[in-house]
């Protein structure tokens, strides 16, 4: 089998930038992501065994039957039927993030330490009151404070508000949902009644700034082109401050008590552990993403008058006379006069066209260094190459 080393200009290396659309609705208390439910598979209600709203961090245990799963691994016996990352206590004392060091303790050398999986990953909200207790707001001062030159809304505390103090409403979005960054212009927030839009904000200024650009005429007689809040696009949080009224109408947003519906109400029921005692009341945030993906090009040469034999069996003419070999002190040799089977065709009727080398492409093989094979790239339909002609084959691999 040839090898061909790639020349300078062979191999492209470039990033290619993407901006994928995320979308969530919220409502009652459940969250879709992408208008997509629970998908019924064949042992289960949910296919993917992860809650509407979420997406899997690794795919694993997709429409399992988990009943058949009986292993046990203080005995390792029975049947493993669910896929699960483990580790041996030994004298590198890894573990797992997840186990305290109480637990770990309790183990015994050789004893297997489990996890579970699927692990899900969804947005998270998370409200405060005015003069409430706020770790994950106060986490973020020095962050908020890094982008006043940006937007002075993101003052942790100025003439705008103190954020130490006063009611806000802290959206979290994990980073695999928009990769590197959130991308500026993108972010929307809509605010619903019964299925009617009572409210929008959105970031047209490019700064970060959430501003209300439309929605009822009551919510815009009160909040029209006002600052609802911030978004921290490179971290992935969305800061709610706007109080106005949304609402004409008092509702129960997650209290017993009829309030007007705010900024600070929105996403209510988004793995808050509250659900609005109004089930009309629902949300919907839209976005995109910024993602790098790393590409190489690679230029396979097929070069004229070489590649011109096949280590397919049927490329060597069958003969009912055995094809001996010779050997020597010298070593061993192939017959070298074995016929190879003529793969020419001709136009004509009852005509055997000349004999002429050919080979036909079905796959190329990427090797590293050490000529260890890495990558191989399929071709849909073989290639006819014959002696007298050369091809490049452009390969392109995410990396």
């Amino acid at each position: 089998m040839p090898f061909y080393k790639f020349g300078q200009k062979d191999i492209l290396r470039n990033r290619i930038k993407a901006y994928p659309d995320n979308s969530f609705f919220i409502h009652a208390g459940n969250i879709y992501y992408n208008n997509v439910g629970n998908i019924t598979g064949s042992f289960t209600d949910n296919a993917g065994n992860i809650p509407t709203g979420h997406i899997s961090l690794y795919e694993m245990n997709v429409d399992r039957d988990f009943s058949e799963h009986t292993w046990d691994p203080d005995t390792n016996v029975g049947v493993k039927a669910r896929i699960f990352p483990f580790i041996t206590k030994g004298s590198s004392l890894n573990s797992f993030g997840t186990t305290s060091t109480t637990a770990f303790n309790q183990f015994q050398y050789g004893d297997v330490i489990t996890g579970s999986y699927p692990l899900s990953s969804s947005i998270i909200r998370s409200a405060s009151i005015e003069n409430d207790t706020r770790k994950e707001i106060n986490a973020l001062k020095n962050t908020l404070n890094f982008y006043t030159p940006v937007s002075p809304r993101y003052a942790y505390s100025s003439s705008y508000g103190n954020k130490s103090t006063q009611a806000c409403n802290l959206i979290s979005v994990p980073s695999i949902f928009y990769g590197s960054s959130i991308k500026t212009n993108s972010v929307k927030l809509n605010f619903y009644i019964s299925g009617t839009l009572v409210a929008t904000c959105e970031d047209i200024r490019r700064n970060g700034e959430l501003i209300q650009t439309s929605g009822s005429a009551y919510a815009q007689a009160n909040g029209s082109g006002s600052v609802a809040g911030v978004v921290l696009y490179k971290e992935g949080f969305v800061l709610l401050t706007g109080s106005w009224g949304l609402t004409e109408k008092t509702f129960q947003f997650g209290d017993p008590t009829p309030t007007e519906g705010t900024w600070l109400d929105f996403a209510i029921g988004a793995n808050d552990g509250k659900s609005p005692i109004t089930t009309s009341a629902s949300f919907s945030m839209d976005f995109a993403g910024t993602n790098y993906i790393e590409t190489i090009t690679m230029l396979a040469d097929a070069p004229l008058g070489e590649l011109n034999y096949s280590p397919n069996p049927t490329f060597v003419k069958y003969s009912a006379t055995p094809q001996t070999a010779s050997t020597g002190p010298d070593g061993y040799f192939g017959n070298n006069n074995r016929p190879l089977k003529n793969t020419n065709s001709s136009s004509y009727y009852d005509y055997n066209e000349a004999f002429k080398r050919q080979i036909f492409i079905s796959k190329i093989g990427i090797y590293d260094e050490n000529k260890n094979l890495i990558a191989v790239a399929n071709l849909a339909k073989p290639v006819k190459k014959p002696d007298d002609r050369d091809f490049t084959f452009k390969l392109k691999l995410d990396i």
